[in-house]
């Protein structure tokens, strides 16, 4: 292990204590910029925060999750899925978006029904993943027909809505295809791509953002 690594394996460490409950249970080893995490949390939102954290440190190339999600092996269906709809009827889209359909197998969620955007649909299987007892949660969500929009017409929103977050559009590119907005080019900093991200993925009509910015090197 190089001097790199160790400051990355450090790093997520100190993110992860930091930042999640479950953090000292998790272990990370890093070579040459791939990592692997493993440990034991409690539920598969926080196997996924892990990684997301894991994946945001700067020089990680990799993020291999070897995660397990602790069971007691009591917890039945019908019971995940009675967490799972009381989690989703208290999601700030609940209004919106009305009772989705939720499936349970095994601890294999799968949820159907309609969303407004990809916002909606990230929360929804988020409050899924906080139910103790999923193993992985599939979506089957699709976006209401009211909300679909031409490429163009949802290019020209994304853009709006960038602007009044004072994002720097000219280094940004932006596409879409079929609802998925592509989003390339280069911002300042981390923050202003999550930004970006989050801005675009609350805007009706887009059912998923695939991100491709890149941080702009400071001189």
């Amino acid at each position: 292990m190089n001097n790199t690594d160790k400051i990355i394996e450090n790093q997520i460490k100190e993110k992860l204590q930091n930042e999640m409950t479950s953090g000292i249970d998790i272990n990370v080893r890093c070579l040459n910029g791939h990592v692997v995490l493993y440990g034991i949390v409690d539920t598969l939102s926080e196997k996924n925060c892990a990684q997301k954290i894991a994946e945001n440190i700067d020089g990680v190339i990799e993020v291999e999750n070897n995660i397990t999600i602790a069971t007691d092996g009591k917890i039945k269906d019908k019971d995940i899925k009675r967490g799972i709809l009381r989690n989703l009827r208290n999601s700030k889209f609940y209004e919106e978006i009305g009772e989705l359909g939720v499936d349970v197998s095994d601890g294999i969620v799968t949820l159907y029904g309609k969303i407004n955007n990809a916002q909606q649909e990230i929360e929804s299987i988020n409050q899924a993943a906080q139910t103790i007892g999923v193993k992985n949660v599939i979506s089957k969500l699709e976006l209401n027909k009211e909300q679909m929009l031409d490429d163009a017409s949802l290019v020209n929103l994304v853009v709006q809505k960038l602007y009044r977050y004072d994002l720097n559009l000219p280094d940004l590119v932006i596409t879409a295809n079929n609802g998925v907005i592509t989003l390339s080019g280069y911002v300042n900093d981390l923050k202003e791509k999550k930004l970006a991200n989050e801005v675009v993925q609350s805007i009706d009509g887009v059912r998923k953002v695939v991100d491709r910015i890149k941080i702009r090197e400071k001189s």
